[in-house]
């Protein structure tokens, strides 16, 4: 344990800046020393540009790790339960395209879950990979997607003999998991990798009270966004590989691939940290950040109005555990969407959420948040849910309309690969025209960034209905090249 307390890169950087060394190499701002006239410099201060640094004599090279990355890198292993590690400075999202690119090449097939993050298309539309989706388990009171169930991957596999690989997502947004041990075990029966987007689960492994980590489960290949939970900067990631189903080579030439080649080593300084700290302290940290969401959710739960999403909510086999911290809240109960609630609670408290949609916010609590903060947040709910019983907020907010707001359409049918329909001559035609027609463009409602429609899919009326609806509500969408979603493209 003694050695996790060392941060290599960290260290590295320190000792670069306290040498002194007069800089004739990138980047152009030469370490602050000399700057002027400069916004970000003069409100930060100097102490960010001295630690940017390149890959100089020392610091080592992300793309051919024999230094200090990959001691801070093997330290990461070592502290997450997993067999190598793999920093990422290009978020999760370069971690999951590297795991398709690695195991799948032009025309093979993949297991993918619906509610897959849109950035996976990247590595279908660069491998020519296949998606074979399924849908996770749905729970129509909350509108949200769970976990998935075991019998689920076994019946698509059946269905679906030639599949290469499988992808899950554990935990979903919402902090729900699935029975990862049994999921693995059917997987690793057809011989293949389990590989898992656990971008919401870089906490997990360092608190008994959590759910499982998926390598404890039996995934081969996980990535997590480090950032996302514990202090790593945003878009700092890592990647973990246990056991012999993932061909190292090749991961790491295809990393290679997908990285930059300009290395923030201030992302990998934040990696090494967040490592180090969680390490040595993390079962500390989570207490009091499993105390803060407890206290938080049974006050949640004493207001009119309002539904906290809990483990023992619904007796439904896509929820196998829930992380606590992720606490999602129904707002149905107040005539209201999550989006107008939202848009409040930052209009009138300063109090940005993690995400709303149609019902619901999303609270992430982290031992970063303080108890003051959270009695902002409480007493502000209280007063969100007295002006919604007294009709206050319905000019304000966008009113639900009916018990149908949570449709979600289902899984439409793709006549042509991802990369196919992408590399397309594409048309842009109306929204409604385009009914029947193949999409050339992914549509994803953001946060979370779930695809409605993807490329190679043939877009249908509900689909369009659904688009229509959720923008008069107050959804965002990304992917699409028409934020309005007046119009789309579709394959001419």
């Amino acid at each position: 344990m003694y050695e996790q307390k060392r941060a290599p890169i960290v260290e590295a950087l320190k000792n670069y800046v306290q040498d002194g060394v007069i800089r004739f190499h990138m980047p152009g701002h030469k370490g602050g020393l000399h700057l002027q006239e400069n916004l970000l410099f003069d409100w930060l201060g100097g102490g960010i540009f001295s630690a940017d640094v390149t890959n100089v004599p020392g610091m080592d090279d992300l793309h051919q790790t024999d230094g200090v990355i990959k001691e801070a890198q093997d330290l990461a292993a070592r502290a997450f339960g997993a067999d190598s590690t793999y920093f990422l400075i290009n978020g999760s999202s370069c971690g999951l395209q590297a795991l398709i690119v690695t195991i799948c090449q032009n025309g093979d097939k993949i297991l993918v879950p619906r509610n897959m993050h849109r950035s996976m298309l990247s590595g279908l539309i660069q491998s020519g990979a296949i998606p074979v989706f399924y849908s996770p388990e749905y729970d129509g009171n909350f509108g949200i997607p769970l976990g998935t169930a075991p019998e689920t991957i076994e019946e698509c596999l059946n269905n679906h003999p030639d599949i290469k690989a499988v992808l899950l997502v554990n935990p979903t947004y919402h902090g729900v998991t699935s029975d990862i041990p049994s999921i693995a075990n059917i997987v690793h029966a057809r011989n293949i990798p389990l590989l898992v987007d656990e971008a919401h689960g870089p906490h997990l492994f360092f608190h008994e009270d959590l759910p499982p980590t998926s390598l404890e489960g039996g995934a081969d290949a996980v990535v997590q966004g480090t950032h996302k939970i514990l202090t790593a900067f945003t878009q700092a990631s890592m990647l973990h590989v246990k056991g012999n189903m993932i061909d190292r080579q090749r991961l790491e030439a295809t990393l290679r691939l997908l990285q930059s080649t300009s290395t923030s080593y201030l992302l990998l300084a934040s990696l090494d940290a967040a490592r180090a700290q969680m390490a040595m302290h993390g079962k500390e940290l989570l207490n009091d950040a499993l105390k803060l969401a407890g206290y938080l959710r049974e006050e949640i739960k004493s207001i009119s109005g309002f539904t906290v999403l809990e483990k023992d909510t619904f007796g439904n086999r896509g929820l196998f555990d829930l992380d606590p911290t992720k606490v999602t809240v129904s707002i149905k109960g107040l005539g209201i969407t999550g989006f107008g609630a939202e848009n409040w609670l930052r209009e009138n408290h300063q109090i940005q959420v993690e995400m709303s949609d149609i019902y619901n916010l999303l609270f992430i609590v982290s031992f970063g948040n303080r108890r003051t903060e959270l009695d902002c947040l409480i007493k502000a709910l209280r007063e969100m849910a007295v002006y919604a019983e007294t009709n206050q907020l319905k000019d304000d907010m966008f009113a639900i309309q009916n018990e149908n707001d949570s449709f979600v359409p289902g899984i439409p049918q793709m006549v042509m690969s991802p990369r196919k329909a992408f590399n397309a001559t594409p048309v842009t035609l109306p929204l409604r025209a385009a009914v029947g027609r193949v999409s050339s463009e992914v549509i994803a409602c953001y946060p979370p960034g779930i695809p409605v429609i993807f490329p190679g899919e043939i877009v249908t009326a509900k689909i369009v209905d659904y688009l229509e609806y959720m923008i008069s509500i107050g959804a965002h969408f990304q992917g699409c090249s028409d934020l309005t979603l007046k119009t789309m493209r579709v394959v001419k």
